[in-house]
């Protein structure tokens, strides 16, 4: 019996010692795994958006534009005074010299060539604008505000109302104005669309089609050089030749125009203008001013109907 339970002692030792580690491996094995932190992915930024972000702030600094802000003097004539200038310099070096000698000779010789180029390279960057496509983009000018509006005389009739509405959807789509309407002798401005100035602009948004109409037609009537009963096209190109011609001083104009067309329509004789205004210097070229001539006389048309 005495070794019995001796033998027995050490079993009982083991099979706690052995339910002791099981029961560590089971509470080992069912405990909590720690949370793991979840992963926050990236942000990725595609390159539509960044090419968007970046067209945004390129259009942002388009903004800015070096200018003199000298009333009646293109920008653009810069080079050529400088090269006036130069020469002079050149001319005046030259006679003082008692003797030039060779290597003066050479260097007089260049800086004629690049005083020439400045004075020639104005011209040509005006023909190379005036070739230029349609450009596109907003219709807002600076210091006006859309507005699209029908005589009632043309609202009334169907046909004439979807012409007109075409007609200056066209202008505004396929040349660089960003304003138009056509002034009626008799009747006034009887379709508007695009960018204008009206006596409200600033103040407060433009009223109905008739107060439109009637605010430009009074502008129209008081602009000077606008109402001349003449054929052909006036067409001021940039802000030195609106500064020239007085058309600063137009009340439907507004101040961020940089070209104006004054296109009359031939099959009546000049009484109906057709008057486009962009942004843009030199907007309209010999093939968009075409174009506005043969919309100003459909207008025509339409209106003696």
């Amino acid at each position: 019996p005495e070794s019995t339970m001796r033998a027995a002692v050490p079993t009982a030792r083991l099979a706690g010692r052995s339910g002791a580690r099981l029961a560590g491996r089971s509470g080992t094995r069912h405990a909590p795994r720690p949370a793991v932190p979840a992963v926050v992915p990236r942000r990725c930024v595609s390159p539509r958006s960044a090419t968007t972000r970046k067209a945004a702030d390129d259009d942002e600094f388009a903004v800015f534009r070096f200018t003199l802000g000298i009333p009646g003097f293109d920008d653009q004539d810069i080079p050529r005074v400088i090269g006036l200038l130069g020469t002079s310099l050149l001319v005046v070096n030259h006679l003082s010299g008692a003797s030039p000698s060779e290597a003066q000779t050479r260097t007089e010789l260049i800086g004629g060539v690049l005083a020439a180029a400045c004075v020639v390279v104005p011209t040509l960057g005006r023909r190379l604008d005036e070739t230029g496509a349609v450009e596109g983009g907003t219709l807002d000018v600076a210091g006006g505000e859309q507005v699209f509006a029908l005589a009632p005389s043309l609202a009334a009739d169907a046909d004439a109302a979807a012409d007109a509405a075409w007609s200056t959807y066209a202008l505004l789509t396929q040349t660089n104005a960003q304003g138009a309407f056509l002034w009626v002798d008799g009747a006034g401005v009887t379709v508007a669309r695009g960018s204008v100035r009206l006596p409200t602009t600033g103040a407060s948004p433009p009223g109905a089609a008739e107060t439109t109409l009637a605010a430009l037609t009074a502008s129209a009537t008081a602009a000077r050089g606008l109402r001349d009963e003449k054929l052909e096209a006036t067409y001021l190109r940039d802000r030195g030749a609106i500064d020239r011609a007085g058309a600063n001083a137009w009340g439907f104009l507004p101040p961020g125009a940089e070209s104006v067309l004054v296109q009359p329509a031939s099959a009546t004789g000049g009484k109906q203008r057709l008057v486009l205004m962009s942004s843009r210097p030199r907007a309209f070229n010999a093939k968009q001013r075409a174009w506005a001539a043969a919309l100003a006389n459909k207008l025509a048309a339409k209106e003696e109907e």
